[in-house]
């Protein structure tokens, strides 16, 4: 399913989670709650930095998904 306003950056961004944490941590807690919305259970990016900063804010806010690179091997994915 495709993500509702997935253009929108997680807050990663190379170092800018570093250089803009507040910023970051508010776009961070955006794209989780766009994924709130889906309903889904796992969730795929490419970009490692997003990958860490989505998983990291869905532990805060309490969002259980599984967040992973689309290539993981063994993935739930497989066949879709």
């Amino acid at each position: 399913m495709d993500l509702p306003d997935s253009d929108l950056c997680c807050g990663s961004a190379g170092v800018y989670n570093l250089l803009e944490p507040g910023m970051a941590g508010q776009l961070g807690r955006q794209k989780v709650a766009r994924i709130r919305e889906t309903g889904a259970r796992v969730v795929t990016a490419g970009n490692p930095g997003c990958l860490m900063q989505i998983r990291q804010h869905c532990r805060e806010t309490g969002l259980d998904v599984e967040v992973v690179h689309p290539d993981a091997p063994g993935r739930a994915l497989e066949g879709r």
